[in-house]
């Protein structure tokens, strides 16, 4: 086609157009769809040019396939000793560690160690991120492996630690039986706890079946200012793995998480989180982390609440204007830590 042809071509489909508004705006009605592929000059075949909108939609779709097969390179996926589900396959972010520092140089300090002997284990080895990132924070003891946490606990070959901490896989029946280990090492030993988990968990049946009774009563928790978001592991294929993913996201964030906390008094009491964070249940805007201490499960913020727990009922605005009056008097009375 020549650039003649091409030029004649162009102006019919101008004129088309034209009158196809023309004769909408006359009779009040939408104009019919008619192509609006336009030819133009080639060096070889003809070749149509697809519209601006439509070329930014396959510029995103493109970009979206390339994280795909991104995230789905096998050569990256390291070799595991235990069944793996892409779905619970989500890297920590830096930012949740970095907000609970606080309570790990707390739990150092009354063990008389330092960041580097204090000896942290995570028993479930996602991609070797955690390791990574607390090392870079002066936590180089830690112990995160690639074996079976549950054969591990079945051969009692668990490994000594100071303080468990983690974000375990969310599927199937990890977190009940990841409580139930922590209770009884709790139990046992008096080791401390942190895990990252779901904002709905202390409202499942098997929250006060896996944990004792001593131990839930004594669990604390961390609410971040915002939720947390999750980065997949380069492996993790794109359709399997998340939502997220398959939209072209690299952080996914289905629903809020906080920490469950517990230890000893003697090593973490009540007085020293009011000190370090505010009274349970309100905000402490000096304090670096912004992380919200509660105490117990009805002092968690409405935004963080399980759907489930009967205390998330919406108050009228009077009463929630009345409630934001008295947070900011006792977060200002505080005044900063």
């Amino acid at each position: 086609m020549n650039p003649n042809e091409v030029t004649s071509v162009i102006q019919t489909t101008k004129k088309k157009r034209r009158k196809r508004r023309k004769r909408a705006k006359e009779s009040g009605s939408q104009p019919a769809k008619i192509d609006t592929q336009i030819p133009v000059a080639s060096s070889s075949n003809e070749v149509f040019r697809q519209p601006r909108n439509k070329r930014r939609l396959s510029k995103d779709l493109a970009d979206i396939s390339k994280m795909s097969s991104h995230h789905s390179t096998e050569e990256a996926r390291p070799n595991y000793s235990f069944q793996v589900d892409d779905t619970d396959h989500c890297e920590t972010p830096l930012q949740a560690y970095r907000d609970i520092l606080d309570i790990l140089d707390r739990i150092a300090s009354n063990l008389n160690k330092k960041r580097s002997t204090l000896r942290i284990y995570d028993p479930y080895y996602c991609d070797g991120g955690v390791k990574k990132k607390l090392e870079s924070f002066g936590f180089t003891s830690m112990i995160n492996r690639n074996r079976d946490f549950y054969d591990d606990i079945d051969k009692k070959v668990i490994p000594e630690y100071d303080v468990l901490l983690t974000n375990p896989p969310y599927s199937g029946v990890h977190i009940e039986k990841l409580l139930a280990f922590c209770s009884e090492a709790s139990r046992r030993t008096q080791k401390p706890f942190l895990t990252l988990l779901p904002h709905f968990v202390y409202t499942k049946d098997y929250y006060e079946r896996a944990l004792s009774s001593t131990v839930s009563s004594s669990v604390f928790f961390l609410v971040p200012e915002v939720r947390y978001a999750y980065i997949p592991p380069v492996w993790v294929e794109a359709k399997a793995g998340s939502k997220a993913l398959e939209l072209g996201k690299i952080k996914t964030a289905p629903f809020p998480s906080m920490w469950y906390c517990h230890a000893p008094k003697e090593i973490i009491s009540s007085n020293w989180l009011v000190q370090k964070f505010g009274a349970s249940g309100l905000i402490c805007p000096m304090h670096h982390s912004k992380l919200r201490y509660a105490k117990c499960s009805q002092d968690i913020p409405k935004s963080f609440k399980g759907e489930f727990d009967p205390s998330k009922k919406r108050s009228n605005p009077k009463a929630r204007k009345r409630a934001a009056k008295k947070r900011r008097e006792a977060a200002m009375k505080a005044g900063p830590r």
